[in-house]
C-alpha cells in the first residue's frame, strides 16, 4: 500500500476570531485543493492531492466545497484583503476532472505500477519507498475534482448588522483562480445546509430538523470523520411553513421509507402549529394501514401524539370500536334517509366489483333519491316514486342482514285501495296484513310509517303479488313506474335471479353501523377545521369502494374550501397527504372530458388558491400530470430503479447531477432534498419517526408559554 506524501504547501483552516459571517463560514474546514480552471461562469476545475483528501476524511460525490482566497482564511489577514475577495464560493463535486498534465501523470503511475509488478517476481523485491521517490509521488497522488458552482456568500450589511447572504451564482471570474478550495464540516457545513432564503412577510422561520447530511450509500468515511471531530453528518433543517398551503412531492420505490418521510413531517406540522397557536388539520389517506396502526418495528404511531389524532377506519367493527375510543367508523347508516344518495352512491360502487351481473347493473341504477329540491307537481311524482324503490332496496338490506336502528320506522307511500288488496291477499308466506289498519298514517292518508318488520313483509307482499298469477292492479300501478326499475329491485329482493339479496351480505361488515349518526365527510372535515390530524384507514375494502370514500371526502373539503373562498373568508389551513398519487394525478384524468368532475385534478389546480397543501408520494413520477410536478414546491427523492422516472427528475433543479445514485443506492430513508426555501439540493438521511418526535409533539406549547 503507498505512503500518502504530504504536498507542498499544506494549510489547515483554524477558527477565525473574527465577526465577519463569511469568514466564519471557513472556521470548519480542511483546505483540500485549489481550482485550477473555470468553465464559464458554472463549472470548476480543482487540483487535490491524496494527503488533502486524506486528512479530510475523503471527498465523496456531490459533496460541498467551498472555495476562497486564502488570505480569507488567516487570522493575521482580517482586514487587509481586498474587499472585492471577501466571498466564498460554494461548490458541489460532480465528477472527476482531467488535469493538464493527465497524461504524464498516467505515465507514472503506470510505470510505477510496472515496475513493482516486476519487482514482485524478484527473489528479494526492494520496497515502493526505494522504487519511487517521494517527488514522484507526490505528483503521482495529484488529481483533479469537478465541481458545480452553486453560488456565492458573502457578507451584507442589514439595519440589524451585517449577516451571511446567498447568491445562487457568481458575478465574476478572474483567469488567475488563485482561489483555495476547502471542505467544510461540523458548524460550518451545518450553516450551509441550513442557510435559508428570506422569508416572506414578518413570520420567522419555524426550522425542524428533517435529517443529517449524507453524502454516499457507503458511510465508513464518514464515521471516521466523526470520530475525527470533523463531523459531516450534521443535522438538516428545514422551515415547515415551506411545507404548509404548498405541494411537496416524496417520490420513490416502495419500502424505501416514503411512509416513515411522512410521518415526521405531518409530526413536524403538528409541532409547529401547536407551537405557533395556530389550527392545521391533516388529513392522511393511509391504503395501507401503516399511519393509522404501531409500526411493529420500533412501536410507535402518529395516534400517540393524543387526542388531537382521529382515526376513521373503512370497516371497522362494533367490537374494534368498543375496544379503541381513538377510533371511528368510517361506515354510513344504511336506513339513514339523509344520506340516502351517499349510501346509494357506495353500493353502486361495491356491487359491480363482486357480481357485474345484468341483473346486479339493473338493481343499482334504479332511482332511490329523486329530485333534490323539488317543486313542481311532477317532481313531487317523482320523489313519490324513488322512495317506493328506497322502500323496496331497504326491504333487501333488511333481509340481507343489516340491522336498522333502534326505533326505525319509514314514511312509505301506500294508499288506501292499495293496503286493502294487500290485507285481502295476505302476505308473501300467508301472513296477516291486518297492521296495515293500525300502523301510522299521514293526514291525507296516502303514506303509512312501517318498522322494519312490517316493511320487510310488505315488500315481499307487493313482490310476489306482482310475479303471482293473480296480480292484483293497483300493485301493478305501483311497481311500474318509469325509469325508477321497482322491479329489479325485487328481483333481488325474492331471489329471482343470481344470488339474490345475498350479494348485499359483504355490506354487513364494516360499511353500515345501524348507530352511525353522522355521516364520516363532515365529520371528518370538522375534525381538520379543528386542528387534528386524520387518519382515513382505507386498508379493507374493494378498489372502488376505497375510490369512492377517499372522493367523498375530498370533494367536501373542496366545497367547503370553495365556499369560504366566495365568501371572501380566511381559509382554514389543511394538509392532505396522498399515497399512489401516480393513479390520483394520471395525466389521462387531466382531459377536458374528466377534469372538472374528478375531484383530486381539482384538488391538484386548486389547492394554493384554497391555501391547501399537499404532500403526494409516488414511485411513479412519469404518471404524474406534468402541471402537478411544476407546481410543486418541495422535492424529497428517495431510490428510483427506472432510468425513464430518473429522465423525469433531470430537468428540475439540479437533480440530474444526482440520477446515478437515486438509481444505484437503495438505502431506506437516503433522498435528496429540496424546498422552496434551501437554495440548492442537500443529500440526507431522514431521520426516523420515533418515540423522542411524538413526544415533542404531544408536548408543544405555544412559544412563551413554555
Amino acid at each position: 500500500m503507498s505512503t500518502i506524501v504530504s504536498p507542498a504547501a499544506s494549510l489547515m483552516s483554524e477558527v477565525i476570531a473574527d465577526n465577519s459571517p463569511v469568514r466564519q463560514l471557513l472556521s470548519f474546514s480542511d483546505q483540500v485543493g485549489a481550482i485550477y480552471g473555470l468553465k464559464g461562469f458554472t463549472e470548476a476545475s480543482v487540483i487535490t492531492n491524496d494527503k488533502f483528501v486524506h486528512d479530510a476524511c475523503g471527498i465523496p460525490l456531490h459533496s460541498f466545497l467551498l472555495a476562497a482566497p486564502v488570505e480569507l482564511v488567516v487570522r493575521e489577514s482580517a482586514g487587509l484583503i481586498d474587499v472585492d475577495d471577501e466571498e466564498v464560493i460554494l461548490l458541489r463535486v460532480t465528477g472527476n476532472a482531467t488535469l493538464p498534465q493527465q497524461n504524464d501523470l498516467e505515465f507514472l503511475r503506470a510505470q510505477a505500477g510496472l515496475d513493482l509488478v516486476v519487482e514482485d517476481g524478484r527473489e528479494a523485491p526492494r520496497p515502493r519507498t526505494a522504487l519511487v521517490d517521494p517527488l514522484t509521488e507526490n505528483h503521482m497522488q495529484t488529481a483533479g475534482l469537478k465541481c458545480a458552482i452553486l453560488g456565492t456568500f458573502y457578507d451584507e450589511d442589514t439595519p440589524t448588522g451585517v449577516r451571511l447572504a446567498f447568491g445562487s451564482d457568481i458575478d465574476n471570474v478572474y483567469a488567475s483562480c488563485r482561489l483555495r478550495v476547502f471542505k467544510p464540516y461540523g458548524a460550518s457545513l451545518q450553516e450551509i445546509v441550513s442557510f435559508m432564503a428570506e422569508s416572506h412577510g414578518n413570520e420567522p422561520r419555524r426550522r425542524f430538523r428533517i435529517g443529517a447530511v449524507r453524502y454516499a450509500s457507503t458511510r465508513r468515511r464518514e464515521r471516521l470523520a466523526s470520530a475525527a471531530n470533523k463531523p459531516v453528518d450534521v443535522p438538516v433543517e428545514i422551515d415547515i411553513a415551506d411545507v404548509v398551503a404548498h405541494k411537496t412531492a416524496v417520490l420513490g420505490m416502495t419500502r424505501k421509507g416514503k411512509s416513515n418521510t411522512n410521518k415526521v413531517i405531518a409530526a413536524a406540522t403538528y409541532q409547529y402549529a401547536r407551537e405557533n397557536d395556530m389550527t392545521i388539520g391533516q388529513l392522511i389517506f393511509d391504503p395501507a394501514g401503516e399511519y393509522a396502526n404501531v409500526n411493529v418495528q420500533d412501536g410507535t404511531a402518529l395516534a400517540q401524539i393524543g387526542d388531537d389524532v382521529v382515526r376513521y377506519r373503512l370497516g371497522a367493527t362494533d367490537a374494534e370500536l368498543a375496544a379503541d375510543t381513538g377510533l371511528r367508523s368510517l361506515a354510513l347508516n344504511f336506513f339513514d334517509e339523509d344520506s340516502v344518495g351517499v349510501v346509494w352512491g357506495l353500493v353502486g360502487e361495491f356491487l359491480p366489483r363482486h357480481n357485474n351481473s345484468q341483473y346486479v347493473q339493473s338493481f343499482v341504477a334504479a332511482d332511490i333519491r329523486g329530485p333534490a329540491n323539488p317543486q313542481e307537481r311532477d317532481e313531487w311524482r317523482l320523489v313519490n316514486y324513488a322512495r317506493r324503490a328506497r322502500m323496496m332496496v331497504y326491504a333487501c338490506f333488511i333481509k340481507a342482514g343489516l340491522t336498522p336502528p333502534a326505533g326505525f320506522g319509514m314514511w312509505v307511500p301506500l294508499k288506501l285501495d292499495l293496503r286493502n288488496a294487500l290485507i285481502q291477499a295476505g302476505g308473501r308466506r300467508g301472513e296477516d296484513m291486518s297492521f296495515l289498519n293500525t300502523v301510522p298514517k299521514s293526514k291525507r292518508g296516502d303514506q303509512v310509517k312501517l318498522n322494519a318488520t312490517q316493511l320487510l313483509v310488505v315488500a315481499e307482499a307487493l313482490g310476489a303479488n306482482y310475479h303471482s298469477d293473480k296480480q292484483n292492479q293497483h300493485v301493478c300501478e305501483w311497481i311500474e313506474v318509469p325509469d325508477h326499475r321497482v322491479e329489479h329491485v325485487i328481483d333481488v329482493l325474492l331471489e329471482r335471479k343470481g344470488g339474490g339479496y345475498k350479494v348485499l351480505l359483504p355490506l354487513r361488515e364494516g360499511y353500515h353501523s345501524p348507530t352511525a349518526n353522522d355521516d364520516y365527510a363532515p365529520a371528518i372535515h370538522r375534525d381538520l377545521v379543528g386542528g387534528r390530524i386524520v387518519i382515513v384507514d382505507l386498508s379493507r375494502g374493494s378498489e372502488g369502494v376505497l375510490q369512492f370514500a377517499s372522493e367523498r371526502v375530498i370533494n367536501l373539503v373542496l366545497a367547503r374550501a370553495s365556499e369560504r373562498f366566495r365568501s371572501n373568508l380566511t381559509a382554514h389551513r389543511i394538509q392532505i397527504f396522498l399515497e399512489e398519487a401516480h393513479r390520483l394525478f394520471d395525466r389521462d384524468r387531466f382531459s377536458d372530458r374528466l377534469a372538472a368532475a374528478d375531484p383530486y385534478v381539482r384538488l391538484a389546480r386548486e389547492a394554493g388558491k384554497y391555501k391547501i397543501g399537499m404532500v403526494y408520494s409516488t414511485q411513479q413520477v412519469s404518471s404524474v400530470e406534468p402541471d402537478v410536478l411544476d407546481n410543486t414546491a418541495n422535492w424529497i427523492v428517495a431510490h428510483l430503479n427506472s432510468e425513464t422516472e430518473v429522465k423525469l427528475l433531470r430537468g428540475r433543479y439540479e437533480f440530474d447531477r444526482f440520477g446515478d445514485q437515486i438509481r444505484h443506492a437503495e438505502d431506506v430513508g437516503f433522498v435528496r432534498l429540496k424546498t422552496q426555501s434551501s437554495r440548492f439540493v442537500i443529500p440526507i438521511q431522514v431521520r426516523l419517526f420515533d418515540h423522542a418526535m411524538v413526544e415533542a409533539a404531544k408536548n408543544a406549547t405555544p412559544r412563551g408559554e413554555a
